[in-house]
């Protein structure tokens, strides 16, 4: 083992690129109030100069918003939390925002400044109850990644084994309430690209998302439950927990070796393995939500990789949802009722799961056809599908404008997590050149649930 003089000279240049982590609840408050204005303060400027109207408008607050992005990744990134959450969030899919919006965001996906190695020290120390090398024969003090929640460096133990070690930032936990509350208003001052209705789903989610993150033995119990379930699938990894070493603060885990999925199947496989590893990860969330009804809910394009035998590997299972199997099946009912061609039986299909406000005026039944042929396109034919070149974005929007009565058909609450999960989805798939007979995998999903297919 390293002499502790060598281990106090290789970190302390750990430090050198670091951001403390401000705890603080004013100066987390300040931060992006100020960057809300700032964006409020461009579209204003932009709105005098160029005299905007009201339908321009829209335009103008993404280019307001475009104009700050690069000052969004640093607040967001330093600030860490929920604040670096919901930029994660909304860079997951960049039909969701501006593609140019969503791809500046990008970043908080793959890394943000992390905490000084010295304060990760103490924070690490404190949850181990002795000293860093008393349980760590190396540990490396420049991290893998530094997320929303905490930070992620390679170490290994005394018995030899590689792990991964994660570490939550101090006191991070305790400004969700606060963040969240400054959230709501930077959304609503810096008119963020979202709709208001939008913005407080997006609240909701952080929510339920970091205070479930926020417990790392939970995540633990979680790694062990995925890793059985996946324990059969040659194509899929889920790292093993260290139990014994975890704590609601720490989590220590296997480490696996790996690179970004979505560059690493561009230019590591060719296209018949590019198209297995799309089919797999299809195949992963299918059966998670049909099949054991437990959802992986963070799919942002950082949480999967590539290892180095071509395997699928999910990260973070700090965030998981569950569903009711009548919910699930019910979900897959929509497709019988779109393959049949029948737009009563389409809306019906989501009247059943909960969509539509109680009451309200509905969209008219050609609107909900097209609506139906727009987003479940990947599933209208027994063909192979790409997402790589599909953009549905700009058809929806010119729907919704032409019947403004889909405002109405809102979706239940306990699937707003799914939707999310679908768009993050979708927004990974369309990062990676590849297709597959995702109709067929649809049939299949139904027909193991027992769902006639017309």
């Amino acid at each position: 083992m390293k002499a502790h003089s060598e281990h106090d000279a290789q970190d302390s240049w750990a430090d050198q690129e670091a951001q403390a982590v401000q705890t603080g609840r004013f100066q987390r408050a300040w931060k992006l109030s100020k960057l809300g204005a700032k964006m409020t303060g461009s579209f204003i400027k932009d709105h005098l100069k160029n005299k905007i109207s009201q339908e321009e408008s829209n335009s103008a607050l993404q280019s307001a918003a475009l104009k700050n992005a690069q000052e969004m990744v640093q607040v967001m990134g330093q600030l860490k939390g929920a604040a670096m959450k919901l930029g994660q969030m909304l860079s997951s899919d960049p039909e969701l925002i501006d593609p140019e919006f969503a791809e500046a965001l990008s970043v908080l996906q793959r890394q943000a400044p992390p905490m000084p190695f010295s304060q990760l020290k103490a924070s690490v120390e404190a949850e181990i109850g002795c000293g860093l090398y008393d349980l760590f024969e190396q540990f490396d003090p420049k991290p893998l990644g530094a997320a929303s929640i905490g930070q992620v460096h390679r170490a290994i133990l005394h018995s030899g084994e590689e792990v991964a070690v994660k570490i939550q930032y101090p006191g991070i936990r305790d400004s969700l309430e606060s963040d969240l509350s400054n959230i709501e208003k930077f959304l609503f001052l810096g008119r963020a690209l979202l709709p208001k209705q939008r913005a407080k789903e997006f609240i909701a989610e952080l929510k339920i998302a970091f205070e479930q993150e926020a417990d790392y033995l939970g995540e633990a119990h979680k790694l062990k439950e995925f890793n059985e379930h996946f324990a059969d699938w040659p194509l899929v990894r889920v790292p093993k927990p260290f139990m014994e070493l975890c704590t609601p603060n720490l989590l220590v885990m296997e480490f696996i070796k790996g690179k970004p999925l979505t560059t690493a199947a561009n230019t590591q496989l060719n296209q018949v393995e590019r198209n297995t590893i799309m089919e797999t990860f299809i195949k992963v969330f299918v059966y998670m939500f049909h099949e054991i009804h437990r959802l992986h809910a963070d799919p942002h394009p950082g949480n999967f990789l590539l290892d180095d035998a071509g395997r699928l590997v999910l990260l973070d299972f700090g965030c998981v949802k569950s569903f009711q199997p009548d919910l699930a099946d019910n979900v897959l009912k929509v497709l019988p009722a779109f393959w049949s061609g029948d737009p009563q039986r389409q809306l019906d299909s989501l009247l059943t799961i909960g969509f539509g406000k109680e009451g309200a005026k509905l969209p008219k039944l050609e609107s909900i056809a097209r609506h139906q042929e727009l987003v479940l396109a990947p599933m209208a034919h027994k063909k192979p599908f790409s997402f790589y070149e599909w953009k549905v974005s700009d058809d929806l929007r010119t729907l919704l404008t032409e019947d403004l009565l889909f405002i109405n058909l809102i979706p239940p609450a306990e699937l707003i997590m799914y939707l999310r999960v679908i768009s993050g989805i979708k927004g990974t798939l369309t990062q990676i050149d590849a297709e597959c007979d995702i109709r067929t995998l649809a049939e299949e999903a139904c027909l193991k649930r027992g769902i006639a297919l017309s």
